[in-house]
């Protein structure tokens, strides 16, 4: 992506990613890497919310410096006369404006580089024709010839200074021809053009200003080629030779670019580039060598004639719509399929720029890093928990070690083997709650400790916890302010395809079908934490005998009520089955492990591999039983008495199944060999004693722990 190509465009780069992803320090890693060889500048506009003008010079003035690869340091002839121009008062005589944009146009001539080199020369002529006037040579010149250099000396001092900066002048003929072009000039001449500029408001002097800086980028691009020995890019081994050969973009690095004024930033960058390939036809009019890497939290509308959301499986039939990709797997090549044939919509529209990618999330290696603290007081926590538990999000991991940190130092064993969602600061708070209020969008109210009623954001999280929730058009009306909190989520990037954390006997039962989009785990687990850790709610009014109202049960058994409503509403086969298996998810969220297990014995024989992704969708339903106990003692009480209760081998073995990998998907729950030893051993039993000739989905399933 950072190579450049003569006359091809470069794009708009939205690095996706919920907030506190790790976007920032992405930047900040890449703009370090770029160093001294890649000219590259670098806007937070959540530190300084600059307006667009402001924030062009910003980043024409760190391009100004010195680069290993660039013999001189880069210039904006363009930007600089229109940035003079508008911020002169000019007199409202025109004859006086007039001289003001000369004397604009002179000053900053003399602090060019070509004028800086005229003022020296200047000054040694002038040292020159003192010396012969009244230096060592004036006794060669006496009487009246020494009054003759004399005056010629004092009438050709400003001639000759004059002749030299007009000479550095030359140096800006052409950017002074460009403001002549712009369509705001009106044909007028070079001054005419500035003074007109000058009258303008600051607003509509955007969009000029803009397409100046572009300009002069690409003008620099093209005439000061980079030095390929100044190039410190380690290439692959493929690239040898003439392959080797490659120029370098130029990168802007954009931090806050939801904000208000990182938005009209960006959306006036887009326009100058669509207004100078509109006014330059030609195939290389916009190729500009900026390409521009902007931090973005949330979904933009006008992305979507082009790209799927991040929240959708697969794109809309009949449209030119594509995933969006990670950021180390999206290419050039990508992008630029918009341009073939019949891709899409009119090329001038804004979305034709943008290139949305996915920020890929941290390796269990970096995350366990980052959490890992030999001087914690807290117990280690194994680095796959930590991984599955953040989902490899930047601030939850933080978030994980500044809450290990803080464990007082008398905290007795019950309050440090809390699971880590649960767990307390030296203040009593949990980090459910802390994490919740730091990640949720605004509009979506994080629970309070010991609060009775779940807010939104948690039944969304309840809601969403279904993979086959998650990508339905249709929400039950039901669950309050269900519709919102979804879009909330979804536009600020917590509901992902990205998130989904597949398990290993996936592919065995569901083949090659596209990922469900599902909540940040990170998320997802804090809010189920809050839901188990809800107050009980009181009992009804003066009903002896009736119990509180638990919230975890009370919001998964309405949740499955409105989908049943829902579903009754729908035609077409298969819908019964569905809904049947959607119950049986509910029911086991609710805790009757027992009677799912035997009625997932009971379909055992029909197909199996249809039956291995019952299996491992019912896994995948939230289990209460974590946020209580250890995995190890959820997995006892899940099998107490089942051994004896007089089932079959394949009932048995069914309900051992079911209950590890259960509790093997909860993030919490650390992965071991002998839990895989078990799963392979109850597929290997299940197989044994099938009554179907075909095996062989139980055999590859149980070949995946081995």
């Amino acid at each position: 992506m950072i190579w450049r190509y003569p006359d091809l465009r470069q794009p708009v780069v939205a690095l996706l990613g919920p907030r506190q992803s790790g976007k920032t320090t992405m930047l900040r890693s890449l703009s370090q890497g770029c160093g001294s060889t890649v000219v590259h500048a670098h806007l937070d506009f959540h530190e300084t919310p600059l307006d667009p003008v402001s924030a062009a010079a910003l980043v024409a003035f760190q391009m100004m410096r010195g680069w290993d690869t660039l013999r001189r340091s880069p210039v904006f002839h363009r930007f600089a006369l229109g940035l003079l121009a508008l911020n002169e008062n000019l007199e409202p005589d025109r004859a006086r404006a007039t001289d003001q944009i000369k004397g604009l146009i002179q000053q900053y001539t003399r602090g060019t580089r070509r004028g800086r080199f005229a003022a020296r020369l200047e000054e040694a002529v002038d040292a020159t024709m003192d010396v012969v006037a009244t230096g060592a040579l004036s006794p060669l010149v006496q009487g009246q010839a020494r009054e003759v250099v004399t005056a010629v000396r004092d009438r050709a001092r400003p001639v000759i200074g004059s002749l030299l900066q007009s000479t550095a002048r030359w140096g800006l003929r052409d950017a002074l021809r460009w403001h002549v072009g712009i369509p705001e000039a009106e044909a007028a001449g070079s001054l005419d053009a500035l003074i007109r500029l000058s009258s303008a408001s600051r607003s509509a002097a955007v969009g000029p200003l803009l397409a100046a800086f572009l300009a002069d980028a690409k003008d620099q691009a093209e005439r000061h080629p980079a030095l390929r020995s100044g190039c410190s890019c380690e290439l692959p081994p493929e690239y040898a030779g003439r392959a080797a050969r490659h120029d370098h973009a130029w990168v802007l690095f954009v931090d806050g670019a939801q904000t208000p004024a990182g938005r009209r930033f960006l959306a006036a960058l887009v326009a100058a580039r669509m207004r100078n390939e509109q006014n330059e036809r030609g195939s290389g009019a916009a190729a500009d060598p900026l390409i521009v890497l902007a931090a973005c939290d949330q979904w933009q509308p006008e992305w979507t004639t082009r790209w799927c959301e991040p929240w959708r499986t697969t794109p809309l039939p009949d449209t030119p719509q594509r995933r969006v990709p990670l950021l180390t797997r999206a290419t050039r090549t990508s992008w630029t399929r918009q341009d073939e044939a019949g891709a899409g919509p009119d090329p001038a529209s804004a979305a034709h720029y943008w290139y949305p990618v996915w920020l890929d999330p941290m390796s269990e290696e970096r995350a366990s890093y980052l959490t890992d603290d030999s001087t914690s007081l807290a117990a280690p926590v194994a680095a796959s928990v930590v991984h599955a538990l953040t989902g490899g999000h930047w601030g939850a991991a933080l978030a994980l070690q500044e809450q290990r940190e803080s464990t007082p130092p008398d905290a007795d064993a019950a309050v440090r083997d809390r699971p880590l969602p649960a767990a307390v600061d030296a203040g009593g708070r949990p980090l459910w709650s802390r994490a919740l209020e730091a990640a949720l969008p605004e509009g979506l109210a994080a629970p309070a400790p010991g609060r009775t009623t779940p807010p939104p954001a948690v039944l969304a999280a309840a809601y969403l916890a279904d993979m086959r929730t998650a990508d339905d058009p249709r929400v039950p009306p039901d669950i309050a302010d269900l519709p919102r909190s979804l879009e909330l989520l979804r536009r600020n990037l917590w509901v992902s395809t990205f998130f989904h954390r597949p398990s290993r006997i996936r592919e065995v039962g569901w083949g090659d079908a596209d990922r469900p989009p599902v909540l940040h785990p990170w998320l997802s687990r804090c809010a189920l934490t809050a839901l188990s850790a809800a107050a009980p709610a009181d009992a009804a009014d003066g009903a002896a005998g009736d119990r509180p109202a638990d919230p975890w049960h009370e919001v998964f058994t309405r949740q499955g009520q409105a989908l049943a409503s829902l579903a009754a509403t729908r035609n077409g086969s298969g819908r019964g089955v569905a809904r049947e298996e959607q119950q049986l998810f509910y029911d086991l969220a609710l805790g009757a492990f027992a009677p799912v297990a035997e009625t997932l014995a009971g379909r055992f024989d029909r197909d199996h591999r249809a039956w291995v992704r019952l299996l491992d969708y019912l896994a995948s339903a939230p289990c209460r039983l974590v946020h209580e106990h250890s995995a190890q003692e959820a997995y006892a009480v899940l099998l107490a008495g089942i051994e004896e209760t007089g089932r079959d081998v394949v009932a048995v073995a069914t309900a051992k199944l079911l209950a590890l990998l259960w509790l093997y998907n909860d993030p919490l729950t650390e992965r071991s060999r002998r839990w895989d030893a078990q799963i392979e051993e109850g597929f290997e039993r299940l197989a044994h004693n099938s009554r179907l000739l075909d095996v062989s989905a139980l055999q590859q399933a149980g070949a995946l722990f081995a």
